[in-house]
């Protein structure tokens, strides 16, 4: 069944001619409902607030989105990206993030992974908009490895391997990409942390603490060697 909305109208040609009564009796098969759908909708109504030259009332904008996600959501019908972003761009434009956290917060808007890129790219603006993407990616319990990379993004090594644990996914994620972007980040402790992790991790799995030829992780053995060689036994940060 297509995503519709449905306005029921009937069109009768201008130079039909009788009385009501026969006009009745006409089978209504000949006059079937007109169907907007919601990219008509977006096309040729709700665009028209971004490409208008006469700047309209922000608020009326916002009701009118809100309205129309609200009656598809009524009627079950998947709402299109675009309305979302839509209505997301006019807050942040207009600096309502309260309604906007309020909106997210009631699920008025439906969790979906493009929802949850878009306000991961609005954190500038809204730097609560990185955690509220991340509860979204969490809830839809299908974005695991994009949670995952996401923490790594933003250098959160170590809540990105709780993450991974917490799932009861740690014997899958990859060493080589932990062990880059532990390098990366300049720290020599955090970095001691990620490889022991991952030694733990080969200890459990192989029963030996080397890396499998197949990680690929040899430069990050001799980097760990290079800065470690008289450490000797360190506390761990996880």
């Amino acid at each position: 069944m297509r995503d519709i909305v449905t306005l029921s109208f009937c069109l009768q040609p201008a130079d039909r001619r009788g009385s009501a009564s026969s006009m009745k009796q006409l089978d209504s098969r000949l006059t079937p409902p007109g169907v907007i759908d919601q990219a008509d909708m977006y096309t040729y109504v709700l665009s028209i607030f971004e490409l208008s030259s006469v700047k309209m009332d922000y608020k009326f904008i916002v009701a009118v989105l809100i309205e129309y996600i609200r009656s598809l959501n009524q009627l079950r019908i998947p709402i299109m990206y675009v309305l979302y972003e839509q209505l997301i761009k006019t807050l942040v434009g207009n600096k309502c993030f309260y309604q906007l956290h309020q909106f997210l917060q009631y699920h008025v808007l439906s969790d979906s992974k493009q929802l949850a890129c878009l306000l991961l790219s609005i954190e500038g603006d809204y730097p609560p908009a990185y955690q509220l993407a991340l509860d979204m990616l969490k809830r839809l319990q299908t974005a695991d490895a994009e949670i995952i990379d996401i923490l790594l993004n933003k250098g959160q090594l170590l809540q990105a391997l709780r993450f991974a644990r917490n799932i009861g996914k740690e014997d899958s994620i990859s060493a080589r990409q932990f062990l880059e972007a532990a390098a990366g980040a300049q720290d020599n402790m955090l970095f001691y942390t990620v490889f022991k992790f991952f030694e733990d991790r080969n200890m459990k799995l192989r029963r030996r603490p080397e890396f499998a030829q197949g990680e690929h992780c040899e430069q990050y053995v001799k980097h760990f060697y290079s800065l470690f060689s008289e450490l000797g036994n360190s506390q761990r940060l996880l």
